[in-house]
């Protein structure tokens, strides 16, 4: 009720899971307008377009028929009424990538590969061939595609390049400045290729959806919006806050922005908690309201998942509270070599009800024996916003690819990631928190016994007694 009559010009709502954000938003928008706010005047963005889609169905049966878009969607409906940009194709960008791949005389050096029988011949070439043929080409596409949307999303512009030659200079061990160097400079002209087929073509990719609507706004104005709503405030990257500023600036629109910084999980794909968690630095004079009431979680499941969350202390303040009762939410199925030796009786015990399963990888589903008709499969990230009556976790196993995943960020990538974390494996908490807060009832986490994942070990030293073992 405190955000649905707030009269602040600046809100953040901070939202636990399960606490009914997505109820306060339509309450919110429905108490506007029975103010006499119109329809068109309250500006509704949500991340994603199943999230928003589901928003906008759910104001629907409220009789409120408010267009809920996705950034994107609100930079393009803004780009097109001055540039008649097509959307990008999904392999330009790649095709450009490989082109400069192949004709790179450094890429062994760009790659750190490490060579013990290298033929006769030149060595350079048989050394560049043996990457493009080999598992370094998939890693280094996979870095430089992840450098260059992070470059974007920061909204930067070719001359920051300068920028990360001194970095270099100044930040990085002597012995791999050179390395560095000629990464920077493989980058540089694949982004500048890539920008120059981009405007020869008359096309965009999603970064500039976002860049291009931002710089329209701010010169030209945008529709006279009276609010903004903004769900998943927490995943907000750099060049989006820069456009709810822009507009904010032309229409002095009020803002509510709804989120959760305990699942903040996409800083790879350009997200900035700092955005969340100094709201007022980017909107001065902001009241924080939280949602402390969860109606989806157990208190139980609540006190081990905070005690968890909270070991974090880079982070928003909050209690989170529940009227549910459920003594061991968690219930631990050990096997010793296979999941399938001990998943007829985790059917058995769990029965005909509906039954989310969550892995951290795509391929983790492979671990998996044939599914029922009410089970699904998806990673974690995915499941961010979903809630289901049980929920299965797997590959907790302390591994390189388990939860938490070992896998390093790419050294390369320091130039464009806006902060280094402040915590060890932070993202990774964030994101097991995420996945043990989607149940309703209880969570089953599949266990290998020799070498059990190092979040399993912790939940256990600090919450055994809401944790059951299944054998």
């Amino acid at each position: 009720m405190k955000v649905v009559k707030s009269k602040a010009n600046n809100v953040l709502v901070l939202a636990g899971a399960g606490s009914g954000k997505t109820l306060t938003i339509v309450g919110k928008i429905k108490y506007l307008i029975d103010k006499g706010i119109l329809d068109d005047e309250i500006l509704c963005i949500s991340f994603t377009k199943i999230a928003a889609t589901s928003l906008q169905k759910k104001l629907e049966k409220e009789n409120i028929y408010i267009n809920v878009k996705t950034f994107h969607s609100l930079g393009y409906s803004i780009i097109k009424d001055y540039y008649d940009y097509k959307l990008i194709d999904n392999n330009l960008l790649e095709n450009i990538i490989d082109k400069h791949l192949k004709n790179n005389k450094y890429l062994y050096l760009i790659c750190k590969a490490s060579f013990i029988e290298i033929g006769k011949g030149n060595i350079n070439d048989i050394k560049n061939n043996i990457i493009l043929n080999t598992k370094y080409k998939e890693k280094i596409k996979n870095t430089i595609i992840t450098f260059i949307n992070l470059f974007k999303s920061n909204n930067y512009q070719l001359d920051k390049f300068k920028d990360f030659y001194i970095i270099n200079k100044q930040t990085t061990p002597y012995y791999k400045q050179k390395h560095h160097k000629y990464f920077l400079n493989l980058v540089e002209k694949i982004i500048k290729d890539y920008q120059q087929q981009l405007k020869i073509n008359n096309k965009i990719d999603f970064h500039d959806m976002i860049n291009i609507a931002s710089k329209i706004v701010k010169q030209n104005g945008i529709y006279p919006y009276k609010y903004i709503i903004i769900d998943e405030y927490q995943d907000t990257s750099l060049n989006k806050c820069l456009l709810i500023k822009n507009i904010k600036e032309k229409t002095k629109a009020t803002l509510i922005a709804v989120g959760d910084d305990w699942q903040s999980i996409y800083r790879f794909t350009g997200s900035n908690l700092q955005i969340f968690t100094n709201f007022n630095k980017y909107f001065k004079r902001a009241k924080i309201i939280k949602l402390k009431r969860t109606y989806r979680n157990s208190k139980q499941l609540l006190n081990l998942a905070t005690h968890f969350i909270k070991k974090n202390p880079h982070q928003l303040s909050k209690k989170l509270l529940s009227d549910k009762q459920n003594e061991a939410p968690f219930k631990i199925y050990y096997y010793k070599n296979n999941i399938k030796e001990i998943w007829t009786q985790l059917v058995s015990d769990i029965g005909n009800k509906e039954i989310l399963i969550l892995g951290r990888n795509n391929k983790d589903i492979k671990l998996l024996p044939k599914l029922n008709q009410n089970m699904k499969y998806m990673t974690i990230h995915k499941s961010k916003g979903l809630e289901a009556q049980n929920v299965i976790i797997i590959n907790l196993e302390n591994s390189i690819t388990g939860i938490p995943s070992k896998i390093r960020t790419d050294e390369y990538l320091k130039y464009v990631t806006t902060i280094e974390e402040q915590f060890p494996l932070e993202e990774e908490r964030r994101l097991f928190y995420v996945a043990i807060t989607r149940t309703k009832n209880n969570n089953y986490l599949i266990v290998k016994k020799d070498n059990p994942s190092l979040f399993i070990k912790e939940i256990l030293n600090y919450g055994k007694k809401y944790i059951e073992i299944r054998t």
